[in-house]
Parts: C-alpha cells; structure tokens; sequence
C-alpha cells in the first residue's frame, strides 16, 4: 500500500546503540519502499533540528534507541515541528526509560515488581548501613534504562559497593532490586494488542554491560506455557503497556518463574526493528510479516501533545519586532 506522504526514517543517534539503530533504520526503509512509499533516512544527530526544518518530511518513523532518541527527546521536538510520528509519545516514552518512575506507577497500578529502592551517588553513610536489612541477593541497574547495563548481581556487601561504584560511573542514581529467578520473556505489543512473547536466553543471567554489537541478534526461542498461564503473561503485560500510557510498538520484559509468578522487568517504548529482533519474531508467530509490521506501525504515526488521535497542525502567527517572542499567538485547527 503506497502512499504520497514523504516518510523520514530517522535512525542512528547519540548513543552507544547507533550503530543497531542504523541496521534496523536500513532495514524499516527498504521495506517500506517495497511497500511503496517514499521513504528514506535520517542520521539523528545534534543538527536533526535543522535537517527537519530542511527535508519538509510528512511522517516521522522513529528506529532509533537510548538517550535523547527514546526517551521523549526526539518526541518532544517533532511535536513542536508538528511533525506526526510512530512509537510512544513524550510521557511514555519518558517514564519507560527511567526505571524508579515506571516501578512507581507500575506499583500504584497493583502490577508485580521486584522489591526495591534507589541510591544516588551523592548518599550519606555507607551502602551497606543503607541497604541494612534489605538483604542479599539483589540486582543493581541504573535508573537510566537507555543505558546498556542489564545489571549485576551481588551476593554481598562487598559486591554491592563494587557494582554501585560501576553505575555510578555512567549515571548518578542506581536502582537496587531483589534478586527474583525465573525465565526472561519477551512480550511484544503492537497498537493495544499483545502478539506473543519469546524467551531471550542468556548465557549469563546478570552478565553487567550488554554487548552493543549483540543488540537485536540475541538467539530468541518459543515459551512453552499453559494455556491459563500464558494467557496471564500477555495480560499482565498489556496492563503494563496501558499503566504507562504506550502506544503503537512495544517489548515488555518479564521473568516467570516456576512458582507461577511473574515479575515486569522493563518496558521498551522503542523495540529494535530489526527482523530477526525479539518484536518482529514474535510478529512472524503471529502470522505478521515484517513488512506488515512495518506498514501497522507507519499507520499509528500521529501528534500525541495535543491529546486527539486525529492530527492537528499547530500554527503560529507571523513574528515581527523584537519582541516577537513576548507577542506569539498560537492556534490549532
């Protein structure tokens, strides 16, 4: 299905997932052009506020990742381009990268995650008088979920200060969570709509800094559950999708164990879109090519700030004079 809108594939970045982010950009704009559409990419950098303004693009198709990118940045400012775009708007998109405000709401939601709390770098006392009776093992992740580091697993003490002490070089704020066993799924959510779920094996559960050329190629495999339990696993995550206020394409990491609980991990706004990535695989199971994924996801581009799905152009008078930014009036149709 062809279309005569001018689709922009931005993809790259300021982060240290660029390079994934510019296989699985290729990878969006090929298919869409064998759909039929114009389309072409977009190397997201500190000028992209300029290249916008050059290309005059009609649709922005976000396959990009980490900081600036995913986390209601890059949202933000083709909101304000007025530029309709794919993926999660600027407060999902916000809270899914900072884990302590998404455990928060996820909690006030009555939704399952791991015990935990927060340390900056800045604290009074020693770790281990704050951590008091929290108890061992735990998990210790950065606040920052854009930030390559699936966490490290500390036994003690000892472990612990030395696991803070590496977040603590990449961010101020760590999250320390009990340690909780069980199977890492991946539960894709397309528009609303749970697919289905892969199991992301890991040759070490807690192996630290993830390898960045890894990212989107990691050997995915079937879950094999229940019928009751595998229908809980798609709803607990859709709930979490909703508690978050995601739209349009998403990856919620789980870990089921074998007592019938499930924990919520993380939830992606921005899935990698690469074909053999956990989202598109989890498609394919469902009987969703990938160039019908991608044609699904390029249909629920839109505005998100203005608060109706239909778009709506903000538009500005002419400025004249020097205090044209005192005297700006705006206005919606």
């Amino acid at each position: 299905m062809s279309s005569s809108r001018k689709i922009g594939v931005l993809l790259g970045g300021l982060s240290v997932e660029r390079d994934t982010s510019m296989r699985a950009g290729e990878a969006v704009t090929a298919a869409l052009r064998h759909m039929g559409h114009e389309a072409f990419p977009m190397f997201v950098d500190r000028d992209i506020d300029v290249a916008l303004r050059q290309t005059k693009i009609d649709v922005a198709f976000l396959a990009v990742r980490g900081r600036y990118s995913a986390d209601g940045c890059l949202q933000g400012l083709l909101e304000i381009h007025g530029i309709p775009y794919t993926g999660s708007g600027v407060l999902a998109s916000g809270l899914a990268t900072n884990r302590a405000k998404a455990k928060d709401v996820l909690r006030l939601c009555n939704l399952p995650v791991a015990p935990g709390y927060v340390l900056r770098s800045d604290h009074e006392g020693s770790a281990p008088e704050i951590h008091g009776s929290f108890g061992f093992p735990v998990v210790v992740r950065p606040v920052n979920a854009s930030l390559l580091w699936g966490g490290t697993l500390a036994r003690d003490e000892l472990e612990l200060e030395g696991a803070l002490d590496d977040v603590f070089c990449m961010e101020d704020r760590a999250l320390i969570e009990r340690f909780v066993q069980g199977r890492p799924l991946s539960v894709g959510i397309l528009d609303g709509c749970a697919l289905g779920m892969v199991e992301v094996p890991r040759a070490i559960a807690w192996a630290g800094l993830r390898s960045v050329g890894a990212r989107g190629q990691e050997p995915c495999a079937p879950v094999r559950l229940s019928r009751e339990r595998h229908e809980s696993v798609l709803r607990l995550a859709l709930q979490a999708y909703e508690a978050l206020g995601c739209e349009g394409p998403a990856c919620v990491e789980m870990l089921v164990s074998e007592r019938l609980n499930e924990t919520i991990v993380d939830i992606d706004t921005s899935p990698i879109l690469l074909p053999a990535s956990p989202l598109p695989l989890i498609a394919k199971q469902a009987g969703i090519a990938y160039g019908d994924l991608v044609e699904d996801i390029l249909a629920g581009a839109r505005l998100r700030a203005h608060g109706r799905r239909a778009n709506r152009r903000a538009v500005q008078t002419v400025f004249e004079g020097p205090d044209r930014r005192l005297s700006a009036v705006h206005e919606a149709h």
